[in-house]
């Protein structure tokens, strides 16, 4: 939450030293997770194009992986920590995007006429990465490399002042940004360049004597110039004529900020930020830590007021707070709960669609019920108060649309009657040559074991799972029940036993959680009725490639379900080749969906180990975290690539029954040569390979298609519109 120009002046002053990388050896460095992820996506993470395919930077993994090497080079034991929960507001979040909407448009006006040099410069303005929704992505890189990660309470610079002063020396030194100032520390490192060998390094002590400021007064002058979390003082918040001096100097003379602010209360900008601004600075000042001994407490507990709530927010149980330092759940449905409000942002291709509205406002509304219900159910009674969403698409005074948790489809009673069946989950586990258990472990138990899984009424309480395996089997089995794949009875339902059906004899996805995970969110789509070969309502591109209609119906299908599953890439060029906005527009579909039921997972997990359905102290927190679902969303790439290699196909064989295979490698030819050496190089494998994937994925799709279809559960239009596709491409896949 970088401090408004403070590190401007900080610069301009030259308050800032370069140290030798030696000096650092052999320390504990606590690190802002937060400020560090900021310069892995906007630096070696970066990509251009990003926002014109949607998906996760795919050179984020080899940019953090470079990063640890730097440090084990350099014998630095890093301990990262990111951000938790948001401070309470008093005020509504703020959804107007219209400034951002426009840029996106003016990009995807520039691409269609060719000048992708202003797209990227419109892009450039209006960021494609919601860094929130990379956290959890971001601590499974770090669990697999063994390097050690929390996730603070509330602010990252909070927990860092608190481990750094804590008598035990559990870090020696703090890297992060210029704000973690506005705490308890004595110096903070900005930068560490592991090629120069070299860190640069900010002394608090020296800051305060260049703006003869005491620790007080820095504090305030920090609230007035404004951060992420609190706006600048309005009288000074002009976007042109801002400078941190001019906020120095209005605290220089009225002595405290709270001084500075009174002395302004006259102008109607001013009357509600008498308030905040006292709430933001006991924030600052009392915010809660994790300490030592596993409890939370708040920062200078001896002076902290007896009504921090108030600026705070409402106190969570312990077990959340650690629950949510291992990254078992994230900050999302938390804050909801506390702030009781929430808000759906715009995405990359603008949420124009009346599909994609729809889809929020009641598929995506009913997961959050589930989400909202999930989470509550083991909480104090105060929680059950009222949740409202507000959407970026009925502009600045949106209204708010309450989260009805008696709405969910499935709710958390009908899911609470599950206990160990009679098939050993170990046993039946190793006999299947799985690591872990994923969605065809769970169908086939049940479908095998159902009615010795159920707990009758009256039944004293099952005993607790003790295993993660255990843990983990039931908790897909619950999430599979709540989206409707498991019966009350829990026998598979038509769409658990389309799913099972599909994963038959699919080596490869039996073995890819996240290509299982991509087989849900298809079943979820086509059961929205949204993964179909009609156009949405808005159409991006004016002119069709080929001029069957029917043949482009087939191509739009088939390259949308490719895309769920997204391109292979080696993460150190990025891509650079075709896009497509209508493939985006379902891309959003897919992420929203994909981002909603990671929440719900989330709160699934929680509900069961706050309910003591499992014995927590033989659980390894960490492996639960890493291990949750849907924990990746897919490019449009893979989806591009297939609609190239189709239509270059089509365009080139019109009439053909059979296409020969020299026509299949010329059209292959073409492809690569469009999308150009970049792209070729960013891939980590062959475009023939990468199709061949796709149409794979394809299969198993039409797979669980015609199991819905024999057994009625979805229409019959629907599931021509897939025969017809699978008929078509059948003698032109690679």
């Amino acid at each position: 939450m970088p401090v408004r120009h403070l590190d401007y002046y900080i610069t301009q002053r030259k308050l800032i030293s370069s140290q030798p990388l030696s000096l650092l050896k052999d320390i504990r460095l606590g690190i802002d997770g937060n400020f560090w992820l900021r310069k892995i996506i906007s630096g070696a993470a970066s990509e251009l194009y990003l926002p014109g395919i949607g998906g996760t930077p795919s050179g984020i993994k080899a940019a953090i992986e470079k990063e640890l090497e730097g440090f084990k080079a350099a014998s630095i034991q890093p301990l990262f920590v990111f951000s938790g929960l948001s401070l309470i507001r008093k005020d509504k979040p703020h959804v107007n995007e219209d400034i951002k909407l426009a840029k996106r448009n003016a990009a995807w006006d520039a691409v269609n006429a060719g000048k992708m040099d202003l797209a990227l410069s419109s892009w450039t303005s209006s960021p494609a990465v919601h860094q929130p929704d990379l956290i959890h992505l971001v601590i499974r890189i770090l669990k697999e490399n063994n390097v050690d990660y929390m996730r603070a309470p509330y602010g990252a610079g909070a927990q860092l002042s608190y481990l750094e002063r804590n008598p035990k020396q559990i870090i020696h030194a703090i890297h992060g940004g210029s704000d973690i100032l506005m705490f308890d520390v004595d110096r903070v490192i900005t930068s560490i360049d592991f090629a120069k060998q070299s860190f640069t390094i900010i002394s608090k002590k020296e800051v305060l004597q260049d703006l003869l400021l005491s620790d007080d007064q820095f504090l305030d002058v920090c609230i007035l110039a404004g951060f992420d979390q609190f706006t600048t003082f309005p009288p000074l918040a002009t976007e042109v004529a801002f400078s941190f001096k001019n906020i120095h100097d209005l605290l220089r003379q009225h002595r405290t900020g709270f001084n500075a602010v009174k002395a302004h209360v006259d102008n109607p900008q001013v009357a509600k930020y008498v308030d905040s601004f006292c709430r933001a600075r006991c924030a600052m000042r009392h915010q809660p830590i994790l300490n030592d001994d596993g409890h939370i407490e708040p920062m200078n507990l001896e002076q902290a007021p007896s009504d921090i709530h108030e600026f705070i927010g409402y106190r969570l149980p312990d077990e959340v707070y650690y629950f949510l330092s291992r990254g078992v759940i994230t900050e999302a449905t938390l804050n909801s709960i506390l702030c009781g409000n929430g808000a759906e942002f715009s995405p990359l291709c603008n949420g124009e669609t009346a599909e994609y509205r729809k889809f929020l406002t009641t598929d995506i509304m009913q997961i959050k019920a589930q989400t909202v219900a999930l989470t509550k159910a083991q909480l104090h009674t105060f929680y059950e108060r009222k949740v409202s969403i507000l959407y970026w698409f009925e502009g600045a005074s949106a209204p708010e649309h309450a989260v009805k948790t008696e709405s969910a489809p499935v709710t958390v009673s009908a899911i609470s009657n599950w206990k160990n069946g009679k098939l050993s989950v170990e046993k039946e586990l190793k006999k299947s040559g799985l690591a872990r258990p994923d969605y065809s472990f769970c169908l086939g138990l049940v479908a095998s074991d159902a009615a010795s899984t159920v707990q009758a009424a009256g039944q004293e309480k099952p005993a607790p799972l003790t295993t993660l395996t255990e843990v983990q089997t039931r908790h897909l089995s619950k999430l599979l029940q709540l989206r409707s794949f498991i019966e009350p009875s829990h026998a598979p339902s038509a769409y658990g036993k389309a799913m099972a059906e599909a994963l038959k004899g699919q080596q490869q996805l039996q073995q890819s959680a996240d290509l299982q995970d991509a087989l849900f969110i298809a079943l979820e789509l086509i059961r929205a009725e949204l993964l179909t070969s009609r156009p949405y309502s808005i159409q991006y591109t004016k002119k069709q490639v080929l001029e069957d209609e029917a043949v482009t119906k087939a191509v739009r299908l088939i390259s949308r379900v490719t895309s769920l599953i997204g391109a292979r890439f080696k993460g150190v060029k990025s891509w650079a080749g075709p896009l497509s906005r209508e493939l985006l527009a379902f891309n959003s579909v897919g992420k929203v969906l994909t981002r909603h039921l990671r929440h719900m997972s989330e709160a699934l997990i929680m509900e069961m180990l706050l309910s003591n359905e499992c014995q927590k102290e033989n659980l390894n927190f960490s492996d639960l975290a890493t291990q949750l679902p849907f924990a990746y969303e897919p490019s449009t790439v893979l989806g591009v690539l297939v609609k190239e290699y189709l239509e270059t196909l089509t365009l080139t064989n019109t009439g053909s029954a059979a296409i020969p295979a020299s026509s299949k490698d010329q059209a292959l030819k073409q492809v690569e040569e469009h999308i150009g050496a970049t792209s070729l190089q960013s891939l980590s494998g062959t475009v023939k390979e990468e199709l061949e994937r796709g149409f794979a994925f394809w299969d198993v799709v039409c797979e669980a298609v015609k199991s819905l279809r024999a057994s009625n559960t979805i229409s019959k239009e629907l599931a021509q519109e897939f025969q017809d596709a699978n008929t078509w491409v059948k003698t032109r896949k690679i």
